[in-house]
């Protein structure tokens, strides 16, 4: 398994903020890929992914704030906070002279990556989205989801949906002063054991209020959205004809594999590199 070396760099406000790094190749041309996690950080499944790769790139997992054990717990300081580390992380990471920057997400770090197109979409070279979870309004996820999961699949956490709902009618209405108020509640990976709550203000970051429509509208080469038919979050096949119709391209069907254990998918590996590589 490929090493993993947890380092820190500086947001805008100054504050450290975690990463994990995964040292694959170093060839004459430097590319590095950055996941952006879903709402658990999945650091087994990642450092899985970082040892599947079939192609030479260095893997970067910055920890969201709010995730993290240097910084307030399970909240932002403000809304769309996400925004602005992810294009600090992006540009430290640039600074490091790689050639190419592929930012990755996984699961709901698809919607940060597409908040992150909206406003900078030449944030970075190519973008791909593994088991992507847009928006939870969609009619293509699983209303059983949470309830389902297979045994052997790790994939836990819970939403209150109805408060989620309620706190979001209050944001529009610019009534925030609930925002640090618990809206789901996952696995505390860091700590070791327990739950890390997760604000209304924090999940609220990580999606766009409203899809744009066609968001990758000259920029379809350098997009890649992959999903497994096994997904227990996503029914794959409204999911497919929703993304055809709604952002005119197609998303790739990966047989015999799931949300989560589609990070290493050998399959899933292949096809990232020949796009790559074409």
């Amino acid at each position: 398994m490929t090493k993993e070396t947890w380092k820190t760099y500086r947001g805008r406000d100054f504050s450290k903020l975690q990463y994990a790094y995964y040292e694959h190749k170093k060839g004459k041309q430097r590319t590095a890929l950055i996941m952006i996690h879903g709402i658990t950080a999945e650091l087994e499944h990642h450092k899985k992914l970082s040892s599947a790769l079939q192609m030479d790139a260095d893997v970067f997992l910055p920890v969201l704030r709010g995730y993290d054990r240097l910084n307030k717990r399970g909240d932002l300081d403000y809304f769309g906070q996400y925004d602005d580390d992810l294009l600090d992380f992006i540009h430290y990471i640039q600074k490091q002279g790689y050639d190419t920057v592929i930012l990755a997400g996984h699961s709901m770090g698809c919607a940060n990556i597409l908040r992150l197109i909206h406003h900078q979409p030449q944030a970075a070279d190519y973008y791909l989205f593994l088991s992507p979870f847009f928006h939870p309004t969609l009619p293509v996820y699983r209303d059983d989801a949470t309830d389902q999961f297979k045994p052997e699949t790790d994939v836990d956490y819970t939403v209150y949906s109805k408060k989620a709902m309620l706190l979001m009618t209050l944001h529009k209405f610019n009534l925030s002063q609930f925002s640090h108020k618990t809206v789901a509640e996952i696995p505390d990976e860091f700590e070791g054991h327990g739950k890390l709550s997760l604000s209304f203000r924090l999940l609220a970051s990580r999606f766009l209020e409203k899809l744009p429509e066609n968001p990758f509208e000259g920029m379809e080469s350098r997009v890649m959205t992959i999903l497994g038919d096994q997904d227990e979050v996503i029914r794959p096949e409204a999911f497919l004809q929703w993304y055809e119709e709604a952002f005119h391209q197609k998303a790739l069907l990966i047989q015999n594999t799931d949300h989560n254990h589609i990070l290493h998918d050998e399959e899933m590996h292949q096809e990232i590199a020949g796009w790559l590589s074409d």
